[in-house]
């Protein structure tokens, strides 16, 4: 599938949006796809949820969320990566976490962290200069407040110095 038919990805809600949008995915794969999408972090591109921090988010059990794991890897929308972290003592590492990346191809996006960034800039660049324009224009409506004023009230003549000026004799 080609980036032209995908959408870029530039927060973890459109993943979400996008999961539960999805007709072909089972009710209870795509509520534990949802709740891990809440932990995805867009710039990694993964999330470390534990079973136990799934389970309060999505409401199943632990012991079930390793079986709807295993289902939505099966399904190919979900890759699952054990983390070990060595720990002294033990002459094996121990299994901290898992690391979830989602087939974001499977849910019509796609990720290119260049033009993320570019997109990222862009909106930053124009909510400058929009704020900026804003300044501007509070300036130029004061100065043009100013003028309207001293137009609408009545020019009072006054004399001419020279007028009142009378020549030493």
């Amino acid at each position: 599938m080609s980036t032209d038919n995908l959408k870029l990805l530039t927060h973890h809600h459109q993943l979400e949006n996008a999961v539960l949008t999805n007709e072909s995915i089972p009710r209870e794969v795509k509520n534990l796809l949802a709740g891990i999408a809440t932990f995805f972090n867009v710039n990694n591109q993964c999330a470390f949820p534990n079973r136990q921090q799934l389970s309060k988010r999505t409401g199943y059990c632990p012991n079930h969320i390793t079986a709807l794991i295993k289902k939505a890897k099966d399904l190919g929308l979900l890759i699952s990566t054990p983390q070990f972290i060595q720990v002294d003592g033990e002459s094996a590492p121990r299994q901290i976490a898992n690391k979830y990346e989602f087939v974001l191809e499977k849910f019509g996006l796609f990720y290119n962290k260049a033009k993320a960034l570019l997109n990222k800039n862009r909106r930053k660049k124009d909510k400058a200069n929009t704020a900026h324009q804003e300044v501007v224009n509070k300036r130029i409506d004061a100065v043009n407040q100013m003028l309207d004023e001293c137009r609408e009230q009545p020019q009072q003549e006054q004399p001419y110095y020279w007028e009142d000026y009378t020549p030493p004799d």
